[in-house]
C-alpha cells in the first residue's frame, strides 16, 4: 500500500471550525508542516474536504502503521 504525502499550504486563521478539525485530524499544526498518511479512502475524503488548503502526493513509501498497530507491536516486544 502506498503513502500520502499531505502539506498545509494555507495559515487556519479564519477558516471554518470544520476544516480546522479535519486538518487538525491529519495531523497537520503549522503552515508548511507535513505528514504521511495511509492511502485510503478516509484520507482521500480529508483531502477533498480541505483541498484550498493543502497539497498531496503519492509517495513511494510504506504506510504509516495506525495508533492500535503501533501500540499492539509495543506490547509484544515487552
Amino acid at each position: 500500500m502506498a503513502a500520502i504525502k499531505v502539506t498545509l499550504r494555507h495559515g487556519l486563521a479564519g477558516i471554518p471550525a470544520k476544516h480546522r478539525l479535519v486538518v487538525t485530524g491529519m495531523g497537520l499544526k503549522k503552515f508548511d508542516s507535513h505528514k504521511l498518511l495511509p492511502d485510503t479512502a478516509a484520507t482521500m475524503g480529508m483531502i477533498r474536504k480541505v483541498g484550498h488548503l493543502v497539497e498531496w502526493e503519492r509517495v513511494d513509501a510504506p504506510a504509516p502503521l495506525g495508533r492500535l498497530a503501533r501500540k499492539s507491536k509495543g506490547a509484544g516486544s515487552a
